[in-house]
């Protein structure tokens, strides 16, 4: 039987238009979520809603700009409109830049790749958390689980990794630790996810079918169970975050890579 762990239990999933926030989205709808699903691309968010309704579950899209702070206030607003609270945020939306695509050093980066990566992963988690903070507080009950990455562990030779990406998603595991802090006397968990490299999309696809064997080798070399993680893997470590097995579990960043990067 399927555990139903999120009966009652309204989540907003940002950047679920696919790839793992899609993935996130239906698993939390599968264990009885009312999901509501953001991302700035209104036809994907559409489509996966709709995905998770036809399976049975229950979820909601919605299209908002997660950098500007007049529009994330409005996406709380709407959904407590819609269910009256706000019991889960992931802050999945980020990922990479549009305007540099192939930058790996300092100097290929450029101001606006760097804008770009540093609102995209680290402006937008700030926002969402800020906004969601509010409700939770009045319910005194929260559960927020940023995505970080393990760009913000290592650099790695191995992979074209872009300094800006690196540096916002080691700045989410600080802002894990300060809304930790911040947010904890009033029954709110913040936790960090630090996944590794996963195939949950033609763009992430594109980019390991790029690399040579011999490069894909020398990445796979450095993970002790010697295989990139199946996207379902990363949705169980992001329920347990969201769920009430971890209510005495915060500030945390829980490393998700198969043994690539071991902290003492």
């Amino acid at each position: 039987m399927r555990d139903m762990r999120f009966v009652g239990k309204v989540a907003l999933v940002t950047g679920a238009g696919g790839g793992l926030g899609g993935v996130y989205a239906g698993a939390l709808a599968r264990e009885g979520a009312t999901v509501v699903a953001v991302d700035r691309r209104a036809e994907a968010v559409e489509t996966a809603a709709a995905t998770i309704r036809a399976a049975g579950g229950k979820c909601r899209a919605m299209t908002a700009e997660l950098t500007d702070p007049e529009a994330v206030d409005r996406m709380v607003a709407v959904t407590l409109e819609g269910y009256d609270r706000l019991d889960i945020l992931i802050n999945n939306a980020g990922g990479g830049s549009s305007t540099a695509k192939n930058a790996g050093s300092l100097e290929e980066e450029g101001p606006a790749s760097w804008a770009e990566l540093v609102d995209g992963n680290l402006k937008s988690a700030f926002l969402c958390t800020r906004a969601a903070a509010r409700p939770m507080k009045r319910q005194r009950y929260g559960k927020i689980v940023n995505i970080s990455s393990r760009s913000a562990r290592i650099t790695d030779p191995s992979v074209h990794q872009s300094p800006a990406y690196a540096c916002a998603k080691t700045a989410v595991l600080c802002l894990t630790r300060f809304a930790a802090r911040e947010l904890g006397p009033f029954n709110i968990t913040v936790n960090c996810l630090v996944p590794s490299l996963t195939l949950s999309g033609p763009v992430l696809q594109a980019y390991w079918d790029r690399m040579t064997p011999a490069a894909q080798a020398r990445f796979l070399d450095q993970v002790a169970l010697g295989r990139l993680p199946r996207p379902e893997e990363l949705a169980s470590a992001v329920l347990f975050l969201a769920s009430d097995e971890s209510s005495y579990i915060t500030g945390v960043a829980l490393d998700c890579n198969g043994g690539s990067f071991m902290p003492a």
